[in-house]
């Protein structure tokens, strides 16, 4: 039972940080579409129109397609949540840097296990949120966000962080009821219709305009459909292996995934505060694995959590 557990717990690491890189692609695709003046309304009802299109023959070929909904109620809570986070954060990157919206958005990680404690009744011991905040920390050091210079915006990446960790924690509710392709391909087919809705009604509201994308920007948009699918399954596999509050810290590694983008396709080159940032941050996610490969050895088939 241990050693599954192991596997389980280092498989799921490794999912998360693959999640982690594909991500900072995806906003970096999103920033590049509304440079373009395409709206975050278009990109986010295109990102998840293609989630749908890509997992149904998935499903077929799985056998696993179902459109009756276990908890509907709580599936259309996580897709909203969703859909606000993804919405906000795509508007934000719009209007702000890169860097300062995912740094702000690192405040997500301490409401995700705030929320895990709360409604799932994980455990959190004292050492797991002291890597936690040291991660945090490094996110800080790397960008230090300007609220003043970009006014009402800067809300956006905190009301994305609070969704985001409430889809995060009912992600991992369902994770043991519902298989990950499944979750996504329902969560996707209910994003898509409410969204189309408010398109129709609302087509002059900001952030809901559609145009017609030219061939750079369709490239754009499939390209950000695709890492989005592929990321955020990596996402919901690694939550059904590894407790929410234990990829808290491994969520930092986005910050690496964007600082090497902004390097490649902004001219952004790190600096001594980002090199101090990273090893911050990379410290946090070594140190929490090996205090769990430790807990797990040292228990002969029973954990030991310490209080301290």
């Amino acid at each position: 039972m241990i050693e599954k557990d192991q596997q389980n717990f280092n498989h799921g690491i490794w999912l998360m940080c693959g999640a982690m890189f594909a991500l900072p692609l995806l906003d970096c695709f999103a920033k590049l579409l509304g440079e373009n003046e395409i709206s975050s309304g278009q990109i986010v009802l295109f990102r998840f129109s293609c989630q749908a299109i890509i997992l149904l023959p998935i499903l077929f070929w799985r056998n696993e397609l179902s459109l009756t909904f276990k908890h509907f109620w709580l599936q259309l809570l996580r897709a909203l949540a969703m859909a606000t986070a993804t919405f906000c954060f795509f508007i934000a990157v719009r209007y702000m840097p890169l860097a300062d919206s995912i740094a702000i958005f690192f405040v997500e990680p301490i409401i995700l296990t705030i929320l895990s404690v709360l409604f799932l009744g994980e455990v959190v011991r004292l050492r797991r949120v002291t890597a936690i905040i040291i991660g945090f920390i490094g996110a800080v050091i790397i960008i230090r966000p300007q609220f003043s210079d970009v006014g009402l915006i800067a809300f956006l990446p905190l009301i994305t962080a609070a969704s985001f960790a409430t889809y995060m924690v009912i992600t991992r509710y369902f994770s043991e009821k519902i298989s990950p392709v499944q979750m996504q391909f329902q969560m996707a087919i209910i994003i898509v219709p409410i969204l189309s809705i408010f398109v129709l009604l609302f087509p002059n509201i900001g952030g809901l305009e559609m145009t017609a994308p030219n061939f750079y920007e369709w490239q754009l948009l499939i390209a950000l459909g695709l890492v989005a699918t592929g990321g955020h399954l990596l996402l919901v596999f690694a939550a059904s292996k590894v407790q929410a509050n234990l990829l808290a810290p491994f969520q930092y590694v986005e910050i690496i995934g964007a600082t090497f983008l902004g390097f490649v396709v902004f001219g952004d080159v790190p600096t001594v505060h980002t090199l101090i940032g990273i090893i911050l941050i990379v410290f946090s996610g070594l140190y929490l694995w090996y205090r769990e490969h430790q807990l797990q050895k040292n228990s002969e088939g029973v954990y030991i959590y310490p209080l301290k």
